[in-house]
Protein backbone atom coordinates (compact mmCIF):
# COMPACT_ATOMS: atom_id res chain seq x y z
CA UNK A 1 0.00 0.00 0.00
CA UNK A 2 1.11 3.69 -0.33
CA UNK A 3 0.03 5.54 2.48
CA UNK A 4 -0.40 9.53 3.04
CA UNK A 5 -0.64 10.79 6.83
CA UNK A 6 -1.16 14.47 7.34
CA UNK A 7 -0.24 15.15 10.86
CA UNK A 8 0.59 18.65 12.40
CA UNK A 9 3.76 17.48 14.56
CA UNK A 10 6.26 14.50 13.69
CA UNK A 11 10.08 14.19 14.97
CA UNK A 12 11.92 16.19 16.25
CA UNK A 13 9.13 17.93 18.11
CA UNK A 14 8.05 15.21 21.42
CA UNK A 15 4.43 14.63 21.45
CA UNK A 16 2.19 11.77 22.05
CA UNK A 17 0.74 11.81 18.57
CA UNK A 18 4.33 12.32 17.17
CA UNK A 19 5.25 9.34 18.89
CA UNK A 20 2.33 7.32 17.94
CA UNK A 21 3.06 7.90 14.16
CA UNK A 22 6.44 7.37 14.37
CA UNK A 23 6.07 3.97 16.23
CA UNK A 24 3.27 2.70 14.27
CA UNK A 25 4.21 3.54 10.82
CA UNK A 26 8.26 2.50 11.38
CA UNK A 27 6.45 -0.51 11.36
CA UNK A 28 4.70 -0.38 8.69
CA UNK A 29 6.84 0.63 6.17
CA UNK A 30 9.31 -2.42 7.52
CA UNK A 31 6.48 -4.68 6.17
CA UNK A 32 7.08 -3.15 2.51
CA UNK A 33 4.55 -0.51 2.77
CA UNK A 34 5.11 3.13 1.11
CA UNK A 35 4.57 5.49 3.46
CA UNK A 36 4.87 9.69 3.51
CA UNK A 37 4.08 12.22 6.29
CA UNK A 38 3.24 15.57 5.44
CA UNK A 39 3.83 17.58 8.87
CA UNK A 40 4.43 21.25 9.32
CA UNK A 41 8.38 22.70 9.61
CA UNK A 42 8.67 23.73 13.51
CA UNK A 43 12.46 24.59 13.24
CA UNK A 44 14.75 26.01 10.51
CA UNK A 45 17.26 23.33 11.14
CA UNK A 46 14.56 20.41 9.92
CA UNK A 47 15.14 19.59 6.14
CA UNK A 48 12.11 20.04 3.89
CA UNK A 49 12.51 16.10 2.86
CA UNK A 50 14.36 13.13 4.11
CA UNK A 51 13.58 9.69 5.64
CA UNK A 52 13.13 8.63 8.98
CA UNK A 53 13.05 5.03 9.95
CA UNK A 54 11.58 4.53 6.55
CA UNK A 55 9.04 6.67 6.65
CA UNK A 56 9.20 9.82 3.90
CA UNK A 57 8.77 13.00 5.91
CA UNK A 58 7.66 15.72 3.78
CA UNK A 59 7.63 19.31 5.44
CA UNK A 60 6.21 22.68 4.92
CA UNK A 61 9.10 24.74 2.93
CA UNK A 62 7.96 27.63 5.36
CA UNK A 63 9.39 27.26 8.75
CA UNK A 64 6.19 27.76 10.22
CA UNK A 65 7.01 29.75 13.88
CA UNK A 66 4.69 29.99 16.65
CA UNK A 67 2.50 27.28 15.03
CA UNK A 68 2.44 26.34 19.03
CA UNK A 69 1.61 29.37 20.97
CA UNK A 70 3.78 30.64 24.36
CA UNK A 71 0.29 29.46 26.25
CA UNK A 72 0.55 25.71 24.23
CA UNK A 73 -2.17 26.50 21.65
CA UNK A 74 -2.35 26.35 17.74
CA UNK A 75 -1.74 29.61 15.86
CA UNK A 76 -5.12 29.66 13.84
CA UNK A 77 -3.53 30.93 10.95
CA UNK A 78 -0.34 29.02 10.66
CA UNK A 79 -2.80 25.72 11.11
CA UNK A 80 -4.89 26.87 8.25
CA UNK A 81 -1.65 27.71 5.93
CA UNK A 82 -0.47 24.07 7.00
CA UNK A 83 -3.84 22.42 5.95
CA UNK A 84 -3.85 24.06 2.64
CA UNK A 85 -0.09 23.27 2.06
CA UNK A 86 -1.25 19.70 2.91
CA UNK A 87 -3.56 19.87 0.76
CA UNK A 88 -2.03 21.05 -2.42
CA UNK A 89 0.70 17.73 -1.64
CA UNK A 90 -2.19 15.19 -1.52
CA UNK A 91 -3.84 16.49 -4.47
CA UNK A 92 -0.30 17.00 -6.69
CA UNK A 93 1.66 14.09 -5.59
CA UNK A 94 1.31 10.86 -6.79
CA UNK A 95 -1.75 9.34 -5.55
CA UNK A 96 -1.89 7.07 -2.45
CA UNK A 97 -4.10 4.05 -1.50
CA UNK A 98 -4.67 5.22 1.74
CA UNK A 99 -5.22 8.94 3.19
CA UNK A 100 -4.54 9.05 7.26
CA UNK A 101 -4.83 11.43 9.64
CA UNK A 102 -4.52 13.12 12.66
CA UNK A 103 -7.98 14.99 14.01
CA UNK A 104 -5.65 17.46 15.88
CA UNK A 105 -5.97 20.58 15.13
CA UNK A 106 -9.10 19.62 12.91
CA UNK A 107 -8.13 21.85 9.40
CA UNK A 108 -6.11 19.16 8.37
CA UNK A 109 -7.83 17.02 8.82
CA UNK A 110 -10.45 18.44 6.57
CA UNK A 111 -8.24 19.31 3.95
CA UNK A 112 -7.31 15.35 3.76
CA UNK A 113 -11.17 14.95 3.44
CA UNK A 114 -11.35 17.41 0.12
CA UNK A 115 -8.43 15.55 -1.21
CA UNK A 116 -9.28 12.48 -0.74
CA UNK A 117 -12.46 12.82 -2.22
CA UNK A 118 -10.80 14.73 -4.86
CA UNK A 119 -8.69 11.41 -5.82
CA UNK A 120 -11.05 8.80 -4.88
CA UNK A 121 -9.27 7.97 -1.86
CA UNK A 122 -10.66 6.73 1.51
CA UNK A 123 -9.76 9.16 4.49
CA UNK A 124 -9.00 7.78 7.90
CA UNK A 125 -9.06 9.96 11.16
CA UNK A 126 -6.86 8.99 13.88
CA UNK A 127 -9.08 10.80 17.42
CA UNK A 128 -6.82 11.06 20.87
CA UNK A 129 -9.19 12.95 22.26
CA UNK A 130 -12.79 13.99 21.96
CA UNK A 131 -13.04 17.64 23.79
CA UNK A 132 -16.75 18.51 23.25
CA UNK A 133 -17.36 21.21 26.23
CA UNK A 134 -13.33 20.61 26.64
CA UNK A 135 -13.03 23.65 24.44
CA UNK A 136 -14.00 26.08 27.19
CA UNK A 137 -11.56 25.32 29.36
CA UNK A 138 -8.36 25.41 26.90
CA UNK A 139 -9.59 28.02 24.05
CA UNK A 140 -8.28 31.43 24.87
CA UNK A 141 -11.28 33.01 23.79
CA UNK A 142 -14.12 31.76 24.71
CA UNK A 143 -15.68 32.95 21.72
CA UNK A 144 -13.83 30.47 20.09
CA UNK A 145 -15.18 27.21 22.37
CA UNK A 146 -18.96 26.96 20.24
CA UNK A 147 -16.62 26.81 17.06
CA UNK A 148 -14.45 24.13 17.86
CA UNK A 149 -17.30 22.16 19.01
CA UNK A 150 -19.02 22.54 15.58
CA UNK A 151 -16.05 21.73 14.38
CA UNK A 152 -15.21 19.04 15.92
CA UNK A 153 -18.68 17.37 15.00
CA UNK A 154 -17.83 17.93 11.34
CA UNK A 155 -14.34 16.66 11.34
CA UNK A 156 -15.89 13.05 13.11
CA UNK A 157 -18.27 12.84 10.26
CA UNK A 158 -15.55 13.75 7.55
CA UNK A 159 -13.63 10.31 7.27
CA UNK A 160 -14.41 6.74 6.16
CA UNK A 161 -13.05 5.21 9.16
CA UNK A 162 -12.08 6.30 12.48
CA UNK A 163 -9.26 5.28 15.01
CA UNK A 164 -9.70 5.95 18.32
CA UNK A 165 -6.73 5.79 20.73
CA UNK A 166 -8.92 4.31 23.82
CA UNK A 167 -12.31 3.00 24.86
CA UNK A 168 -12.85 5.83 26.66
CA UNK A 169 -12.42 8.48 23.43
CA UNK A 170 -14.04 5.99 21.38
CA UNK A 171 -17.10 6.29 23.94
CA UNK A 172 -17.10 10.36 23.79
CA UNK A 173 -17.14 10.21 20.10
CA UNK A 174 -20.73 7.87 19.97
CA UNK A 175 -22.05 9.63 22.87
CA UNK A 176 -20.86 13.80 22.50
CA UNK A 177 -20.63 13.57 18.59
CA UNK A 178 -23.42 11.37 17.73
CA UNK A 179 -20.97 8.74 15.97
CA UNK A 180 -22.15 5.32 15.44
CA UNK A 181 -19.82 2.99 17.80
CA UNK A 182 -19.19 0.51 15.09
CA UNK A 183 -17.79 3.39 12.87
CA UNK A 184 -15.04 3.13 15.56
CA UNK A 185 -11.82 1.21 15.32
CA UNK A 186 -10.17 1.52 19.12
CA UNK A 187 -6.33 1.12 18.37
CA UNK A 188 -4.70 1.25 21.97
CA UNK A 189 -1.01 3.10 22.15
CA UNK A 190 2.00 1.00 22.49
CA UNK A 191 5.27 0.88 24.27
CA UNK A 192 8.78 -1.24 22.76
CA UNK A 193 8.78 -3.79 25.77
CA UNK A 194 12.06 -5.35 24.54
CA UNK A 195 13.56 -1.94 24.35
CA UNK A 196 12.56 -1.01 27.66
CA UNK A 197 13.43 -4.18 29.56
CA UNK A 198 16.83 -4.01 27.86
CA UNK A 199 17.31 -0.79 29.78
CA UNK A 200 18.82 -1.29 33.95
CA UNK A 201 18.62 1.25 36.38
CA UNK A 202 18.43 0.84 40.56
CA UNK A 203 15.26 2.20 42.03
CA UNK A 204 15.41 4.77 44.23
CA UNK A 205 12.84 4.36 47.28
CA UNK A 206 11.60 7.94 47.81
CA UNK A 207 11.75 9.15 43.21
CA UNK A 208 9.34 10.47 42.06
CA UNK A 209 9.24 11.06 38.20
CA UNK A 210 7.02 12.83 35.70
CA UNK A 211 7.52 12.78 31.96
CA UNK A 212 5.31 14.28 29.18
CA UNK A 213 4.72 17.58 27.86
CA UNK A 214 4.62 20.64 30.30
CA UNK A 215 1.22 21.78 28.95
CA UNK A 216 -1.50 23.57 31.66
CA UNK A 217 -3.58 21.06 31.04
CA UNK A 218 -0.79 18.40 32.87
CA UNK A 219 -1.58 20.00 36.35
CA UNK A 220 2.16 20.25 37.48
CA UNK A 221 1.04 22.71 39.42
CA UNK A 222 -0.61 20.41 41.63
CA UNK A 223 2.38 17.57 41.32
CA UNK A 224 4.35 20.49 42.27
CA UNK A 225 2.03 21.14 45.87
CA UNK A 226 1.55 17.26 46.27
CA UNK A 227 5.45 17.40 47.00
CA UNK A 228 5.83 19.98 49.28
CA UNK A 229 3.44 17.38 51.62
CA UNK A 230 5.32 14.38 50.51
CA UNK A 231 8.32 15.94 51.53
CA UNK A 232 7.13 16.40 55.36
CA UNK A 233 6.36 13.01 55.55
CA UNK A 234 9.22 11.42 53.31
CA UNK A 235 12.38 12.35 54.10
CA UNK A 236 14.64 12.54 51.37
CA UNK A 237 11.82 12.05 48.77
CA UNK A 238 12.98 13.97 45.48
CA UNK A 239 10.70 14.77 41.99
CA UNK A 240 11.76 14.52 38.26
CA UNK A 241 9.99 16.52 35.96
CA UNK A 242 11.09 15.33 32.41
CA UNK A 243 10.12 17.14 29.36
CA UNK A 244 9.41 20.77 27.45
CA UNK A 245 6.50 22.65 26.74
CA UNK A 246 5.02 26.11 27.48
CA UNK A 247 4.21 25.45 31.27
CA UNK A 248 8.04 25.41 32.22
CA UNK A 249 8.71 28.72 33.24
CA UNK A 250 5.65 28.74 35.38
CA UNK A 251 6.30 25.72 37.33
CA UNK A 252 10.13 26.89 38.15
CA UNK A 253 8.59 30.15 38.92
CA UNK A 254 6.33 27.78 41.54
CA UNK A 255 9.01 25.99 42.81
CA UNK A 256 11.16 29.12 43.29
CA UNK A 257 8.26 30.71 45.10
CA UNK A 258 7.99 27.68 47.49
CA UNK A 259 11.60 27.28 48.13
CA UNK A 260 11.06 23.74 48.18
CA UNK A 261 14.40 21.59 46.98
CA UNK A 262 14.48 18.20 45.57
CA UNK A 263 12.83 18.71 42.45
CA UNK A 264 14.86 18.31 39.15
CA UNK A 265 13.75 19.57 35.45
CA UNK A 266 15.34 17.70 32.69
CA UNK A 267 14.16 19.14 29.57
CA UNK A 268 13.77 16.80 26.98
CA UNK A 269 15.82 13.45 27.14
CA UNK A 270 16.26 10.31 24.96
CA UNK A 271 14.25 7.53 25.01
CA UNK A 272 16.76 5.26 26.80
CA UNK A 273 17.37 7.75 29.34
CA UNK A 274 13.81 8.44 29.84
CA UNK A 275 13.37 4.69 30.48
CA UNK A 276 16.09 4.53 33.00
CA UNK A 277 14.52 7.37 35.11
CA UNK A 278 11.42 5.61 34.83
CA UNK A 279 12.67 2.46 35.91
CA UNK A 280 14.85 4.30 39.05
CA UNK A 281 11.37 5.82 40.16
CA UNK A 282 9.64 4.72 42.80
CA UNK A 283 6.18 6.37 41.85
CA UNK A 284 5.39 7.90 38.24
CA UNK A 285 2.61 10.43 38.84
CA UNK A 286 0.40 12.39 36.01
CA UNK A 287 -1.41 14.69 37.30
CA UNK A 288 -2.97 15.47 33.57
CA UNK A 289 -7.12 15.96 33.81
CA UNK A 290 -7.02 15.51 30.20
CA UNK A 291 -5.12 12.00 28.28
CA UNK A 292 -6.65 10.30 25.30
CA UNK A 293 -4.98 7.09 27.09
CA UNK A 294 -1.25 8.32 27.73
CA UNK A 295 1.80 6.83 26.37
CA UNK A 296 4.18 7.35 29.06
CA UNK A 297 1.64 5.72 31.46
CA UNK A 298 2.00 2.62 29.86
CA UNK A 299 5.76 3.27 29.46
CA UNK A 300 5.84 3.70 33.52
CA UNK A 301 3.90 0.20 33.42
CA UNK A 302 6.64 -0.92 31.70
CA UNK A 303 9.03 -0.08 33.50
CA UNK A 304 7.15 -1.73 36.51
CA UNK A 305 6.95 1.54 38.41
CA UNK A 306 3.29 2.33 39.93
CA UNK A 307 1.61 5.22 38.75
CA UNK A 308 -0.67 7.89 40.64
CA UNK A 309 -3.15 9.31 38.00
CA UNK A 310 -6.12 11.58 39.17
CA UNK A 311 -9.89 11.12 38.26
CA UNK A 312 -11.58 13.14 35.50
CA UNK A 313 -13.50 13.43 33.17
CA UNK A 314 -12.42 12.57 30.06
CA UNK A 315 -8.58 10.94 31.10
CA UNK A 316 -7.73 7.67 29.57
CA UNK A 317 -4.85 7.50 32.16
CA UNK A 318 -7.36 6.91 34.60
CA UNK A 319 -9.04 4.30 32.48
CA UNK A 320 -5.96 2.42 32.40
CA UNK A 321 -4.54 2.38 35.92
CA UNK A 322 -8.05 1.19 36.97
CA UNK A 323 -8.61 -1.41 34.21
CA UNK A 324 -4.98 -3.03 35.01
CA UNK A 325 -4.54 -2.25 38.54
CA UNK A 326 -1.51 -0.71 38.43
CA UNK A 327 -1.53 2.22 40.93
CA UNK A 328 -3.83 4.91 42.39
CA UNK A 329 -6.43 7.18 40.70
CA UNK A 330 -6.49 9.94 43.30
CA UNK A 331 -8.98 12.47 43.20
CA UNK A 332 -8.56 15.80 40.97
CA UNK A 333 -6.43 17.93 44.21
CA UNK A 334 -2.43 18.28 45.45
CA UNK A 335 -3.51 16.66 48.74
CA UNK A 336 -5.18 13.75 47.34
CA UNK A 337 -2.15 13.18 44.97
CA UNK A 338 0.16 13.92 47.91
CA UNK A 339 -1.49 11.07 49.71
CA UNK A 340 -1.11 8.17 46.69
CA UNK A 341 2.22 9.05 46.82
CA UNK A 342 2.90 8.80 50.13
CA UNK A 343 0.95 5.21 49.94
CA UNK A 344 3.07 3.72 47.25
CA UNK A 345 6.30 4.85 48.85
CA UNK A 346 5.49 3.52 52.43
CA UNK A 347 3.41 0.59 51.41
CA UNK A 348 5.63 -2.43 50.07
CA UNK A 349 3.34 -4.79 49.59
CA UNK A 350 0.90 -2.43 47.52
CA UNK A 351 3.91 -1.23 46.00
CA UNK A 352 5.02 -4.78 44.56
CA UNK A 353 1.10 -5.80 43.93
CA UNK A 354 1.10 -2.79 41.41
CA UNK A 355 4.58 -3.68 40.28
CA UNK A 356 3.63 -6.76 39.44
CA UNK A 357 0.18 -6.06 37.84
CA UNK A 358 2.02 -3.13 35.97
CA UNK A 359 4.49 -5.68 33.52
CA UNK A 360 1.49 -8.22 33.69
CA UNK A 361 -1.18 -5.69 31.99
CA UNK A 362 1.27 -3.78 29.77
CA UNK A 363 2.07 -7.03 27.22
CA UNK A 364 -1.42 -6.29 25.32
CA UNK A 365 -0.01 -3.06 24.41
CA UNK A 366 2.49 -3.49 21.92
CA UNK A 367 3.88 -0.92 18.53
CA UNK A 368 3.91 -4.53 16.84
CA UNK A 369 -0.23 -4.55 17.59
CA UNK A 370 -1.39 -1.13 16.69
CA UNK A 371 0.65 -0.93 13.15
CA UNK A 372 -1.19 -5.05 12.36
CA UNK A 373 -4.18 -3.18 13.51
CA UNK A 374 -3.86 0.18 11.35
CA UNK A 375 -2.88 -2.28 8.45
CA UNK A 376 -5.96 -4.32 9.03
CA UNK A 377 -8.14 -1.21 8.89
CA UNK A 378 -6.47 0.31 5.84
CA UNK A 379 -7.04 -2.87 3.84
CA UNK A 380 -10.58 -3.13 5.14
CA UNK A 381 -11.20 0.14 3.47
CA UNK A 382 -10.21 -0.69 0.18
CA UNK A 383 -12.06 -4.00 0.33
CA UNK A 384 -15.35 -1.84 0.67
Amino acid sequence: MKISVVTETFHPFRGGSAKRYREVFKRVAARGHDVTIYTARLWADCPTEEDIDGIHVVRTPKVLRGFITKEGFRDVNKVLEFSAWALKRLVKDESPDVIEANHCPIFPALASRVAGSARGRPLCVTFHECWHNHWYWYVPSRFYAPLGMVLEKLTAWAPDCVVSVSELTADRLATHLGMKRDRIRVIPNGVDLERIGEVEAERNGKEIVYVGRLNFHKKLDWLIQAYERVRNEAKGARLTIVGEGPAREMCEGLVRRAGVDGIEFTGAVDDAELYRLLKQARVYVLPSIREGQSITTLEAMAAGTPQVVVEADGNGAAELVRAGMTGIVARPSPDAIAEGITRIIDDDELWHEFHSHSLSFVRRYTWNAASAQYLQVYSDLLSS
